[in-house]
Order: structure tokens, then sequence, then C-alpha cells
């Protein structure tokens, strides 16, 4: 890395850290910190949707999959296009029209306190291990690529984060997730389209690659890559529509936007995979060895594969873009991740059994307290997993998150497609998950499935993948059969629980009204255009100094792309002014 590379991702931080001060304001409840007090615009929470769906490991690890087999990762993305299609069809209206904060709101009302308390408490170690792994992760890679210190990368990266998720809760968060959504799709499509560009085309790109088949490498039944693809794209599906993923459609308006939120999440991910798949793919078609260019990787070589690209055959400064890109992706999954948590604990544990009586200001307080705390953990826990030389820990996190993941969303999943369920049906099929898990994890044997394939063994990839199946299968079959054979048992509840059930279900059937309807403030749009016009003005100053014509426009196409999307943004100010005064006319304000 050089000078400019460096001074490039300085001023990332320093802008997003502009940025954060600036929406820190909108926060001014706890319910505006937790979930922005519902008064957010569509385009805003679907940013947050897409930018929380995945982290630095789609430019690491997917970009090494994309490299060794083609196409085949691209369905692992399309998977949650397909969920936010389905969101915007079925589920995310459904939740928006709960009138919750919190996802944990939406466990207690259909299942009660003593399933809130579980999934509460199930919920918060997995996402700090997630947030935790992330960070780590990327901390790997860009010690072992770009030779910055790891501690360095955890620390400063981690303090960021809670700085963002500290300062103003869901407003900072989702405000920081659109500036780094524009800069990300912005340089990914220009480097996916310079790489294309470079190759010849999409046929040249077709005719020089080396894997046998769209399926990829490793794999001889066509059966097993359908079914994968098929199960894959199920499971991200349920990961994108169960009662713990719903907080991305709670900050909405109304469930309308809540609907716009999740289409424009899913089209971006219908479209943005290829474009970040083209580098390494093209990077495959060079017959590099990535293990001698990045021996620090060892094994994982392949890991740098779109790195390679940019490294090679982009304008100086690409890199440090690149690079701001990579964390622009952990720091959103992470933010969101924090605030999540802290509504949560603030709504679920704090208001609920501590102190039912708070305040706004005692909600607020604790809310700032219990996110960062939950980022300091979050950095000490990735600090640990750097530090560890023997993985042993570090796995046993992984496989606590690999047997809970699945048992968790299944009733979640569910909670709105079987309604008259006991409320123990919800603890009870998280029960039966976990021993699926640990019998699939720990007794199942891949080689049980060699005769349905008239085979005598597997390769590696048919292994892993038909492992993923059949770890998918059980769950949907055992534990989400448990789950729907449990309403047999269903019986009407008597006193509170009957009124909160009554509740529950008026509520998911009557639409929000616009004197429900939270006034949207056009400085939203007003702010991020001008940041994002500031942003894009830059990065074309910064090409502006380069002699040659292909490294100049480089970056005038990466800053164009963000100057234009800045001009739409503070344009639909008026848009939203338009809405507000309509909204205030029919309250008879």
């Amino acid at each position: 890395m050089d000078s400019l590379d460096i001074s490039i991702i300085a001023g990332y931080f320093v802008f997003i850290i502009v940025a954060a001060f600036i929406f820190k304001r909108f926060a001014k409840t706890s319910s505006g910190f937790i979930r922005g007090g519902g008064a957010m615009m569509w385009w805003m929470a679907g940013a947050t949707a897409f930018m929380t769906q995945f982290s630095a490991w789609t430019f690491t690890g997917a970009a090494a999959k994309a490299y060794e087999d083609g196409l085949a990762v691209l369905f692992l993305f399309w998977g949650n296009a397909l969920g936010f299609f389905v969101a915007a069809m079925y589920f995310a209206s459904r939740y928006r029209k709960l009138r919750v904060d919190t996802a944990m709101e939406v466990i207690r009302k259909r299942f009660g306190k003593t399933s809130e308390q579980v999934f509460t408490w199930l919920q918060f170690p997995l996402t700090t291990i997630s947030a935790a792994i992330w960070l780590n992760g990327l901390a790997i890679f860009v010690a072992a690529v770009f030779h910055i210190d790891l501690y360095i990368t955890i620390i400063g990266v981690g303090i960021l984060v809670t700085f963002i998720a500290v300062s103003g809760g869901s407003w900072t968060v989702s405000a920081t997730n659109v500036i780094q959504l524009v800069l990300l799709m912005a340089i990914t499509l220009t480097v996916g389209a310079y790489a294309l560009i470079y190759i010849g085309g999409p046929v040249e790109l077709i005719e020089k690659s080396e894997i046998p088949s769209f399926m990829g490498t490793d794999i001889n039944y066509w059966q097993i890559f359908v079914v994968w693809v098929v199960f894959i794209m199920a499971k991200q599906t349920m990961g994108t529509n169960n009662a713990m993923s719903c907080y991305r459609f709670l900050v909405t308006v109304n469930e309308k936007e809540a609907r716009k939120a999740a289409w424009v999440a899913g089209l971006m991910f219908v479209i943005g995979p290829i474009m970040w798949f083209i580098p390494p793919w093209v990077t495959a078609t060079m017959h590099v060895d990535l293990q001698t260019f990045y021996p620090n990787l060892g094994a994982s070589a392949n890991n740098a594969a779109y790195l390679f690209f940019i490294q090679n055959y982009m304008p100086q400064g690409v890199l440090g873009l690149v690079l701001a890109a990579m964390i622009a992706a952990t720091i959103a999954p992470m933010t969101t991740a924090l605030n999540r948590n802290a509504g949560i604990f603030v709504r679920n544990v704090y208001q609920s059994v501590i102190n039912p009586e708070a305040t706004e200001t005692q909600q607020m307080r604790m809310s700032k307290i219990s996110t960062l705390f939950n980022g300091v953990i979050s950095i000490g826990a990735a600090l640990l997993f750097a530090s560890i030389k023997e993985y042993s820990f570090f796995d046993l996190m992984m496989l606590f998150g690999a047997l809970l993941q699945m048992p968790l969303v299944i009733p979640s999943l569910l909670a709105l497609v079987f309604v008259k369920t006991p409320d123990w049906s919800a603890w009870a099929t998280l029960v039966v998950g976990l021993l699926v898990s640990c019998f699939m994890q720990f007794v199942f044997d891949v080689n049980w499935l060699l005769p349905l394939f008239s085979a005598d063994a597997f390769t590696h990839r048919e292994s892993v993948d038909l492992t993923v199946v059949a770890m998918l299968v059980a769950q949907i079959v055992i534990s989400g059969g448990f789950f729907a054979l449990s309403s047999l048992f269903y019986k009407e509840p008597q006193g509170v629980r009957k009124q909160e059930l009554q509740l529950f279900y008026h509520n998911l059937a009557t639409p929000i009204s616009a004197q429900e309807e939270a006034l949207v403030d056009g400085k939203q749009g007003a702010y991020l255009g001008r940041l994002s016009q500031v942003l894009g003005a830059l990065i074309i100053l910064v090409g502006v100094i380069f002699e040659t014509g292909y490294d100049m426009l480089t970056f005038i196409v990466i800053g164009g792309l963000i100057l234009w999307a800045g001009n739409h943004l503070y344009k639909s100010r008026l848009a939203i002014r338009q809405v507000t005064e309509e909204t205030i006319i029919s309250n008879g304000q």
C-alpha cells in the first residue's frame, strides 16, 4: 500500500465519523435510538437490509469460491434476493404491522415471556460471536495482504463501529449504511466493469474459463448441485424472514414502505453479486499461483483472488478504495448487530424484567451503556480469537453458532405462518432443533447417502454440499414438523395472555393508519445527499492527479456514480416533504 491508499482509508474513517455526528441528533428518544422511531424512508431501510446481509467475507471467502467454482457462488447471494422478494410479498408488511420496536417483542407477543427470555439470552452470545468473527476475519486478511497489524485493525475498526452505534443508535447506523452502500456499489460496479472490459467482454470470459460447467469443479452428480442450490436458497430465505431478522422492517413509516425496502434490497442482491465476482473470475483465467503472491495466507491464498486483480491491474489508489469497501462491508452488519442487541436488552430485559417503570431518560441511557458494553465485549472477543494459537476455543464458538442458528430460525420463521400453536411451541422446537443439530453434527455420516447415487465415494465438495443439505432437510422436516404438529395441542389462553394475543392478531390484520405514522424529516435525504455529493466530488478530485486517461477515468466514474446517487438522495427530500404535508393534512393538523 502506498501513501495514496493510506490517505484514502484515513479519509474514509473521518468521513464516516462526520456522518455519525450529523445524524446522532435524530435519536431523541429510546424508540428513535432503537429503530429510528419508525420514521425512516424506505431507501434507508433497504440500504441497511442490504448491507447487513453480507460482510468482508464476500470479497475474500466468497471470492475464493467464485475463483474455484465459477457461477455456483451466485446462488448463495441470489438466495438473499429470493428472501427479500418473499419478505416484500409476505413477511415485511406483517412484521411492521405488529407495531413493535425490537425483534424479541415479536417473540414475546407471539409466544409469551418465557420464550422471549430464552431467545433473548441465546441471541446475545450469538450476535457477539458473529461480530467478533466478522472483525477477526477482516483483520486476519488485512494483516496478511496489506501488512497492517492484526490488533490495530481489530481495535481501530472496533472503536469506529462502537462509536457509530453509541452516538445515535439506529439513525447513525442506518445513515452510515446508506453512505457505505453508495461507496461500495460505486467501487464494485466500476471494478467489475473494468475487469470485464480487460478480459474482452462476457463471451471472452466464458471462453477463457477452464471451469468445466456452471456447476463448477469437483462435482460429478448434477443432482447434488441442484439440491444444494434449492436448499441453500431456502436457507438464505429463512434467514432473511424469521422474526429475529425482522428489525430491518421495523424502522419504516408503514407496511408499504417496509415492502419497498425489501424490494430494493432484493433487486440489489440480483445485480450486485454478478459485478462483485467478475474480478475473481477474470483472475481464474490468468492461471496464477495465488499462494506465491500471498504466502502469508497459506492454504487460504485463494481468498485474495479479488484483490489480486485490484493490485495488479487497477490504477493506484483503487486498492485503498476497495479496502474501504471491505471495511464498510464489516462495519455495516456489526453496527446493526450492536444496535439490535441494545434494543433487545432495553426493551426485553431492562424494561421487561429489571425496571418496568423506566423513564424515557433511563431507557436512553441504558441503550447507550448496553451498546458500549456490547462493543467492548465484541472487540475483546475478536482480540481473544486473534491471540489463540490453538483454535479449539475458536472452533467451539463456531460450533456453538452452527448448532444454535437453525433451531432459533425455525420457530422464529413459522411464528407468523402457524399462529395457533401453544406458547411452549417456540422453546420446545428450539430444544428439538438442538437435538437434531447435535445428531447431524456428531452422528450423521454423509457416506450414508452413497447408495442414493450408486457411488463408491464422494468428492470433498460433494461431501460438504450434501452435509449442508442433509442438515437443512433434517431441521425443516423434524423441527418444522414438530412446530406445526404442536398446533394439535393449542388451547385458547385465558386472562391477560388472551388479551395480549387478541392485540397481536388485531395488529397483524390492521394496516398502519396515517395517524399512527411518524412524521418523516426531509433532512434525512438532504444530509445524506450532501454527504454523498461531497464524497463523490472528493473521489473525482483524486482522479485529477493522474496523468493517464484510464486511471483518471476510473476515479471519475466511481466519483460520478456517488455524485449521481447523492443528487437523487438530495432530491428525495422534496418527496418526503410532500408526503409529510399530505399526512399532516389527513390528520387534520
